[in-house]
């Protein structure tokens, strides 16, 4: 199983590469690995979190009440579209920072241009909770890391882990 890269890895820190189509047979493994990863520990999953610069990202919602906006999704070259001006303040935790949370203020409502496995273009308006996840996973494409939003940093035994982004 692929091992998590944790903060203050550069990687990080560092935005990702493109992703080039026809996918090749490393690439395809990497999305099966990163997939038996966030399966097994978390909602959602980039690229750099595993030691990977591209710009792959994944989200795991059908095992969770909150997944009911859409099933498991798989985002190469994401980029948000378009953002709304509601905004809505919720925590998040990242496999990237064990035991961290912070509140967090993001967009209610976004859309994503992706593309999937075969280089089909995507669109999705995700809302609330996806938006939320998607956001998280493509900062981490673009080197961004949730500890430096401004959030309130929450003590970890106060969060409820069923309504954390992580």
């Amino acid at each position: 199983m692929l091992k998590i890269c944790t903060y203050p890895d550069s990687i990080l820190t560092t935005p990702a590469k493109d992703v080039q189509f026809p996918l090749d047979s490393d690439t395809s493994q990497l999305i099966n690995d990163m997939w038996e990863v966030v399966k097994a520990n978390g909602v959602g999953l980039a690229a750099p979190q595993v030691g990977v610069s591209k710009k792959i990202c994944i989200v795991n919602l059908s095992s969770t009440e909150k997944g009911k906006e859409a099933k498991d999704i798989l985002l190469i070259n994401p980029r948000i579209t378009f953002s709304s001006q509601i905004q809505h303040e919720m925590v998040e935790g990242c496999l990237s920072f064990p035991k961290e949370y912070y509140k967090i203020i993001r967009p209610a409502n976004i859309t994503v241009e992706y593309q999937d496995q075969n280089n089909r273009s995507k669109k999705l308006n995700a809302s609330k909770w996806l938006s939320r996840v998607i956001q998280h996973e493509i900062d981490h494409l673009n080197g961004q890391i949730f500890i430096n939003k401004g959030g309130l940093k929450i003590d970890p035994n106060q969060v409820n882990t069923n309504d954390i982004v992580d």
